[in-house]
């Protein structure tokens, strides 16, 4: 083989590995000013900013990976205690080449949680908007004992709950309606932490208290008296 074949090769090989750990090295200086930015804005505003904090979020996320919750940001909005934080969990897969080699791949999928506290202490409680096979499921089984009686709702969203029987009294009319128009996210509640969880990662600081605002009117709803 030509030498210089041989060595052009050997540069394109080292450029690749060059550039690799130069992307890394961005990509981890991003990550800092990213996480610096968030720091400094929880400062500003008089929130706490926490890293790696104690708490039992990972027991209700995707993966629970128990190490997974990187960060959190908590302050007071309303005179209400909440809390935003970032959780990870990372997948493996490996795959068969034609020639019986194989290969392992992984990723890493993040999330950002909002937790908004609640008065009280309430067993564990959801609420999902049905994807196809939750209606077909539906369809083919009827009802769960979790339903509320009104088709509307019930043929839209799919409540969970350790404790059916008290769906009904959670449930007023505010906030089957406030579902219904779309204005609610999907929601879980247990103990005093009622949670939505969002694929992606905190990048706007100044957005976090609005975005709260729909998970903070689920929290009065729930609180209303009936």
């Amino acid at each position: 083989m030509d030498s210089s074949l041989i060595v052009a090769g050997i540069a394109c090989v080292g450029a690749v590995f060059v550039l690799v750990i130069i992307l890394a090295v961005i990509g981890r200086r991003r990550e800092r000013q990213r996480r610096e930015l968030l720091e400094v804005w929880a400062v500003r505003n008089r929130w706490q900013y926490v890293p790696r904090p104690p708490n039992e979020w990972w027991r209700r996320l995707p993966g629970r990976n128990s190490r997974g919750v990187a960060l959190a940001l908590s302050g007071q909005l309303g005179g209400r205690p909440v809390s935003v934080g970032e959780y990870s969990y990372t997948t493996t897969s490996t795959t068969s080449g034609a020639d019986g080699t194989t290969s392992t791949s992984s990723q890493t999928h993040h999330f950002v949680v909002w937790v908004v506290r609640v008065r009280g202490s309430w067993p564990a409680l959801s609420v999902h908007r049905r994807g196809a096979m939750s209606r077909f499921g539906r369809t083919l089984f009827g009802d769960r004992a979790t339903a509320l009686g009104h088709e509307a709702f019930d043929s839209a969203f799919r409540i969970s709950a350790d404790r059916p029987e008290m769906v009904r009294t959670v449930f007023g009319q505010a906030l089957v309606a406030e579902h219904l128009a779309g204005r609610l996210p999907d929601w879980s509640l247990r103990g005093d932490e009622l949670m939505v969880v969002e694929s992606g990662r905190l990048t706007e600081p100044d957005a976090i208290p609005a975005r709260f605002g729909p998970l903070v009117r689920v929290a009065d709803l729930l609180e209303a008296p009936r």
